[in-house]
């Protein structure tokens, strides 16, 4: 398939996901989660292709600010979530969990107002860029996508490993793994009977879920120090919380730098001598 044609049609994709998941927000509990997925996904094939494609500066910023303004309320939620899956839930954590779902509900209810005020336009000139082929570069006109495919994962591969696998670059590695595999996915729909881009995309969503998991802790973490301040009768249960996930955080991440470093050394190096041949 013509590189530029399934351009146009996973960016369609992600436009019909980000709009239902927005106007489901009240009525399906992964709507957030899917929303930024949506987001994310869309801003990562923009930014890995943008070699081949015409870049709407416009469409990418307002994506890119759409992700940014769930961040806090995101945070929130998996916060509430974690409290929530304790098996001991005192009258203590119970009073924080009420004043966390108190201030969660304010800032959905912001988010969900300020992105109101701009889903509209953005759709309609991300769908207005697929109907008269404005992303599509003459010069790439004939290529394949899994020709272009291969070739960003290629880059992505050198990007990775210039990246040690330590705990300072774990949100980093995070970024550029997700990155690998939304563009491997995509050669995955040509390639369908290859069994390594099966396995490695199954190890890489074990991975980002892994060091999603990381990076909700470190966000939970800080908010929790900042906001004792201002639940001083709770501070003892607050203390508490930031220990256990601290125990939880340093057991999380020593598995998922272990696991980066087999992964960077075997994996993307197997694959990344493979597409050196084919191409």
């Amino acid at each position: 398939m013509l590189f530029c044609s399934y351009f146009n049609e996973i960016i369609n994709q992600q436009l019909l996901e980000i709009e239902k998941n927005f106007y489901n927000l009240y009525t399906s509990d992964e709507s957030l989660h899917d929303f930024r997925v949506s987001l994310r996904r869309l801003c990562t094939y923009m930014a890995c292709f943008k070699k081949y494609i015409n870049i709407n500066d416009d469409i990418l910023n307002s994506a890119r600010f759409f992700l940014k303004s769930s961040n806090t309320v995101r945070d929130r939620e998996t916060l509430i979530q974690k409290i929530n899956s304790l098996q001991t839930l005192d009258s203590q954590l119970k009073s924080l969990t009420d004043f966390l779902s108190q201030e969660y509900n304010i800032l959905k209810s912001n988010f969900y107002n300020t992105i109101s005020l701009n889903l509209e336009n953005f759709l309609l000139t991300a769908k207005s860029n697929i109907e008269h082929n404005s992303f599509c570069k003459e010069k790439y006109s004939n290529d394949t996508v899994e020709e272009i495919a291969k070739k960003v994962l290629l880059k992505q591969t050198g990007r990775i490993s210039d990246i040690k696998p330590n705990k300072k670059h774990l949100h980093k590695l995070r970024i550029e793994y997700k990155k690998f595999r939304y563009v491997l996915e995509t050669l995955q729909k040509f390639q369908y009977q290859d069994i390594q881009i099966e396995n490695s995309i199954a190890k890489l969503k074990w991975l980002q879920d892994k060091l999603g998991y990381i990076q909700d802790l470190n966000a939970h973490i800080s908010y929790l120090k900042c906001t004792k301040s201002k639940l001083f009768h709770l501070s003892d249960t607050i203390d508490a919380l930031i220990k256990t996930f601290k125990g939880t955080l340093r057991q999380n991440r020593k598995t998922a730098i272990f696991a980066l470093s087999f992964y960077r050394y075997a994996e993307i190096k197997k694959m990344e001598l493979k597409w050196i041949i084919q191409l």
